[in-house]
């Protein structure tokens, strides 16, 4: 069963929009945006920041990676850019590499249900932002590593960046629920040494098991396309991609706490 479902983005009746990607958020972990094809929208980031009223309270999380080291790079704002950008070194969101499966949230403890990321460009070749239910990669994890889900369901994985911490187990259950923490690179750096080498025993795992491969779905976004995510009830990553000029992948990226209204 599909975890991504699709909604058509309807630039003239965004509370139409709205209803439809709260319905679809109902049944999936990961709601498609499709915005119209043959029509390109004047100004994407403005019809996203029309629409995200509509679907919930956004939070205000972005980061910069030129504003400081990655213990200081949040900057007050809404959105933040993942753009292919080659004079920005070590940082994912610049990179064409593959970006590794993970959470947003891992390091935040109050942050959203959601984050939506709005497309301006997007690389002829690769890009796909890839995703993976957390039931999809536990039935996984039971098939293959049995050990390594125990470990991961019974370990206290601190996180840090930014200012923030938090530390949970990378896989928990509440009220029936799993629930997904992980992000390799924000696990914080003064962990115990098992911790350490649970932290790279499950990188390994995510990046060599064949049936993490087999249950990672990929999606394609095309300019003025969006895609919004359960953060915590996924990983989601990024295949690599080939691009030969600044911004030739653009995207705009925030969190939101959708369905959830001030």
């Amino acid at each position: 069963m599909s975890i991504v479902q699709i909604v058509e983005l309807r630039p003239q009746d965004l509370a139409a929009t709205a209803k439809d990607v709260l319905s679809a958020w109902q049944g999936g972990l990961v709601v498609v945006i499709k915005a119209p094809r043959g029509e390109a929208l004047a100004d994407v980031r403005a019809v996203y920041d029309a629409l995200l009223p509509r679907l919930g309270t956004p939070h205000f999380l972005a980061e910069d990676s030129r504003v400081g080291d990655r213990s200081a790079q949040r900057t007050g704002e809404l959105w933040m850019e993942v753009r292919y950008d080659p004079t920005i070194p070590d940082a994912y969101r610049h990179s064409p590499n593959a970006q590794p499966l993970h959470t947003d949230g891992s390091y935040i403890p109050s942050f959203p249900n959601a984050t939506l990321m709005c497309c301006i460009a997007n690389a002829g070749q690769g890009g796909e932002t890839t995703f993976i239910g957390a039931p999809a990669l536990v039935e996984v994890l039971a098939a293959e590593a049995p050990g390594l889900l125990a470990r991961l369901e019974r370990t206290l994985m601190p996180h840090a960046r930014s200012g923030d911490a938090r530390t949970v187990p990378v896989i928990r259950r509440e009220a029936g629920t799993i629930l997904m923490n992980w992000n390799y690179y924000c696990v914080a750096g003064d962990v115990a040494p098992e911790v350490a080498a649970l932290r790279q025993e499950f990188f390994d795992f995510l990046r060599d098991s064949p049936g993490v491969a087999a249950a990672t779905t990929a999606v394609k976004l095309a300019p003025g396309d969006a895609v919004v995510w359960h953060d915590d009830r996924l990983l989601h990553g990024r295949n690599a991609f080939v691009a030969h000029a600044v911004a030739e992948r653009f995207l705009w990226k925030c969190a939101v706490d959708v369905g959830v209204f001030a």
